[in-house]
C-alpha cells in the first residue's frame, strides 16, 4: 500500500511534466502557528516563490492568517498578505508593491477511508503602487486525505478552480498531490506538486509545474478528537 501511493504521487508529476511544455516555478515558505484558544488561531509565514523555470524571483511574501472554528469540522479563514511582486510580461515590469486580502469556510466530513473538505474563498490583490489595478477571484476547492495504517505520510489530493471576476477573466484550474514529513509534534516538513492549466480570451492557455516546501512550527492544542479511518 505504501509503495502504491509513492507511485501515485510520482507518477503524477512525472507525466504531467512529459505531456507538454510548461514553466517550472518554486514556491518556498516557513510558517508559525498557534493556537488563541479552543476556537481560535493564527498563522504567521514568509513565502519566497522562483518562476521562468526557476531563473526568476517571481514573489516575496509576508502573511498572516486567522482561523475561527464556529462548530465542529466547520472552519472560517480570513488572511491578508503583503506580495512584493516581480511583474516580467505586463507593461510596466519590474517589482511592484501589492496587497490582497481573503476571506472563505471550510467544510471537512468523515469518508472512508480518510478526510474529504471542500472549500470556498474570494479574494482581491491590489496594488499599492498604481492606482486602478486589481484582481479578484472566488476559488473553490475539494482535497482528499488518505488515511493510510501504520503510515504517517498520510497523502492529500486535490483539484482547485479560480474564477477571476471581470478584468482578464482568468481561468485557472489546479491539479495537485501532497503529503507532511512529522519531525516531532510542533514541527513539520509539508511538501506538494501541483499542475496549473490557466486560461483568458484572447490568448494563449499557459500552463505550470509548482513544487512547493513549506517548514510549519506549531504551537496548538490537539485537534478534535475524532475515529480516525485506517486503509
Amino acid at each position: 500500500m505504501k509503495n502504491t501511493v509513492v507511485v501515485l504521487i510520482f507518477s503524477l508529476g512525472w507525466l504531467t511534466m512529459k505531456a507538454q511544455e510548461s514553466e517550472f516555478k518554486s514556491w518556498n515558505a516557513v510558517e508559525y502557528g498557534m493556537d488563541i484558544n479552543k476556537k481560535w488561531s493564527i498563522d504567521f509565514s514568509q513565502h519566497f516563490r522562483l518562476k521562468d523555470n526557476l531563473e526568476e524571483t517571481d514573489n516575496i511574501i509576508t502573511q498572516t492568517e486567522v482561523y475561527y472554528k464556529p462548530a465542529k469540522r466547520w472552519k472560517v479563514a480570513a488572511q491578508l498578505r503583503y506580495n512584493y511582486r516581480n511583474d516580467t510580461n505586463g507593461g510596466i515590469q519590474g517589482f511592484e508593491n501589492m496587497l490582497r486580502y481573503r476571506v472563505g469556510v471550510e467544510k471537512k466530513f468523515k469518508i472512508k477511508p480518510g478526510n474529504f473538505e471542500l472549500r470556498a474563498m474570494y479574494q482581491d490583490r491590489f496594488s499599492i503602487d498604481r492606482p486602478n489595478r486589481s484582481k479578484k477571484v472566488v476559488r473553490y476547492r475539494s482535497l482528499f486525505e488518505w488515511k493510510i495504517k501504520n503510515w504517517s505520510y498520510d497523502p492529500k489530493f486535490y483539484i482547485e478552480y479560480l474564477d477571476e471576476q471581470k478584468g482578464d477573466d482568468q481561468k485557472s484550474y489546479r491539479f495537485g498531490v501532497g503529503t507532511k514529513a512529522k519531525f516531532s509534534k510542533t514541527r513539520a516538513l509539508a511538501i506538494r506538486y501541483f499542475y496549473q492549466l490557466s486560461s483568458q480570451p484572447f490568448r494563449e492557455d499557459r500552463t505550470a509545474h509548482v513544487f512547493s516546501l513549506k517548514y510549519v512550527f506549531s504551537k496548538k492544542k490537539k485537534e478534535e478528537k475524532e475515529e480516525k479511518t485506517k486503509s
